[in-house]
């Protein structure tokens, strides 16, 4: 008869108090998923990297940030770990990103926070490397603009690094020696800067192993 009693009692008890199975193995309430973070903000920029950073949430296990070439796009992770910022260097030079930021905890991820746009720096100049036999490697700095796009010199004078407006290259990127009047090299892919590889011979359309490094400002 006592332990009938006994049980009708916690019963009673779990009736009123709403037991429920993970209350009784713990005594503790479920985890919710922490708020958004707020203040995601772009702190710092270079050529070849964004620094950014967020406000800390209670309750946050860690943060994840997510990247898109569009402010629209597909948001892809670049960041997940405890601390409220990251430096991002794989971005490109002259380019514009889009982030998003969201906390995360055993409860689950919260909703993506608002996206901040960051901005590479524009490359005062570039160095080429890795010409057959050096030919073109030198410090090119920024002279001018030329048919819209911004026009290097090489140190010592000879090379442009330049957007032609006519020719078999117009529109695309070359290497130009001034001297004899020609283009050496040439990017197959239009773009506002020139690409660090991918460069090609003009005569006979091979494969070079160019190399340019982004410098300034």
């Amino acid at each position: 008869m006592k332990i009938t009693l006994i049980l009708a009692s916690i019963l009673l008890l779990c009736l009123v108090a709403g037991c429920s199975d993970e209350d009784s193995d713990n005594g503790a309430a479920p985890v919710t998923e922490p708020d958004t973070p707020a203040g995601l903000a772009v702190t710092a920029t270079a050529l070849m990297s964004l620094t950014l950073s967020w406000d800390t949430v209670d309750d946050a296990a860690e943060y994840k940030l997510y990247r898109s070439d569009t402010e629209t796009g597909t948001y892809a992770e670049v960041y997940s770990g405890a601390a409220a910022g990251f430096i991002d260097n794989t971005v490109m030079y002259a380019t514009d990103y889009w982030y998003k930021v969201s906390a995360e905890n055993s409860g689950g991820e919260s909703d993506l926070s608002a996206a901040v746009l960051g901005a590479t720096d524009i490359p005062t100049g570039f160095t080429v490397s890795g010409s057959p036999s050096g030919g073109v490697d030198a410090p090119y700095s920024y002279l001018d603009m030329f048919n819209g796009k911004p026009r290097y010199q090489s140190t010592p004078i000879g090379l442009w690094i330049v957007v032609p407006s006519t020719g078999p290259q117009a529109n695309l990127w070359v290497i130009h020696d001034q001297i004899e009047g020609i283009n050496i090299y040439y990017h197959p892919t239009v773009t506002d800067y020139p690409s660090q590889t991918g460069w090609r011979y003009v005569y006979g359309d091979a494969e070079t192993s160019i190399f340019l490094t982004p410098t300034g400002p």
